[in-house]
């Protein structure tokens, strides 16, 4: 019997290592039967390539065009011999797939941090951010940094909604490499954070109280998957998230997704995404913080908020976020929301700016006294 097969899988040979980092990801040129040669390795996984050595590849979300930025993933190094590892714990993640791979999780009782989660969470004086996409990462905690001088802690919670990996992420370790993000959490099957944890609410102990970050900003890893369907894309779970954070009394603010540069009209304005988790899924009345626009804009965003009777269920508050623009300036970075930058993208980042602002002068005042003024 013929049995269809999910993967496509191709032999390739390493010919050249673009680049590689310290925690095993690497990039490589590969010479294999496919128009794209570039993939990636992670070597935890897979073990070490070098040049000329032969690596089974899987091929297909190139093959059927999808967004992972052009790359195979290398399966394993055929060249490779037995090898064998030393357990620290129980966990595992990936579970019952080829790669399933032994992780210490932060709850286990090997771990030194076992015994915070059998407490709950303490979220007095923290802030919870939910952002939709990867992008949102970098220019709010660029904001988050500047404005409070750096006295704020940041934790990035990384879910398992979109790439599974955390090094696969090139600006989370551009982040670390800066001072602009302190730890990293991978919740669920995503992997790689500096603490591995079960799920979301014992990531969220991990940001908050074991590694006592001021901010934990909850963001899927880079590639969000739509269908074009009302309920069917993978940010539907950052709403259940906000339920969770507010249910449990945390302060916590959800980032929707603006911009007016998409050429599909369902996510100009506020995307139909953060529509859908706004009005279906998120059921508590928290703040829902937008930026100033320009009349035209504003009122396309009044109608959609007013035509989902958005403005009913939450306290709509307008601010400023523009001044984001001095933070990324001042750190040097320019980020881009699906291939566009603040200029050609503007009010997505100043929504970033407006909820980063909102965030300081509202919540964290307590605990960070010379925040940086803002000019509320």
């Amino acid at each position: 019997m013929r049995i269809p097969v999910w993967i496509e899988l191709k032999r390739g040979v390493v010919k050249e290592i673009v680049e590689s980092d310290e925690r095993g990801t690497m990039v490589v040129r590969l010479d294999i039967h496919h128009p794209h040669k570039l993939a990636v390795v992670y070597a935890p996984l897979t073990g070490w390539v070098e040049v000329g050595d032969e690596v089974l590849v899987n091929t297909t979300a190139c093959s059927l065009g999808l967004g992972t930025g052009g790359y195979h993933f290398v399966v394993c190094n055929l060249n490779m011999r037995d090898r064998a590892f030393v357990s620290k714990g129980h966990g595992m993640k990936l579970k019952y797939t080829p790669l399933q791979m032994q992780i210490l999780l932060s709850e286990e009782e090997e771990s030194p941090h076992h015994a915070h989660y059998n407490q709950p969470i303490d979220f007095r004086g923290k802030l919870v951010y939910v952002g939709e996409l990867h992008s949102m990462l970098a220019p709010l905690c660029a904001y988050l940094k500047y404005f409070s001088e750096g006295k704020v802690s940041i934790a990035y919670i990384m879910t398992d909604h979109g790439a599974l990996p955390i090094s696969f992420s090139r600006i989370v370790g551009l982040l670390k490499r800066k001072g602009l993000l302190d730890v990293t959490v991978t919740s669920g099957n995503a992997f790689g954070g500096d603490y591995e944890c079960v799920n979301i609410y014992t990531a969220l102990k991990a940001a908050l109280n074991v590694a006592n970050c001021d901010v934990a900003i909850v963001a899927m890893g880079p590639g969000i998957l739509g269908t074009g369907t009302t309920f069917g894309f993978s940010g539907l779970e950052l709403g259940l998230y906000v339920n969770l954070v507010a249910a449990l009394g945390g302060n916590v603010l959800y980032i929707p997704r603006l911009g007016f540069g998409d050429a599909r009209e369902r996510h100009i304005g506020i995307s139909h995404h953060s529509i859908t988790v706004l009005k279906h899924i998120i059921h508590h009345p928290i703040p829902l913080v937008l930026p100033l626009m320009d009349k035209s804009k504003l009122r396309r965003v009044i109608k959609q908020l007013e035509d989902s009777r958005l403005l009913a269920k939450y306290r709509a508050v307008f601010l400023s976020g523009s001044d984001i623009r001095k933070a990324l300036k001042h750190y040097g970075l320019a980020p881009t929301t699906m291939g566009r930058g603040i200029d050609e993208e503007p009010y997505f980042f100043y929504a970033l700016g407006a909820a980063a602002r909102y965030g300081l002068t509202q919540v964290l005042q307590i605990r960070c006294c010379d925040i940086k003024k803002v000019g509320l």
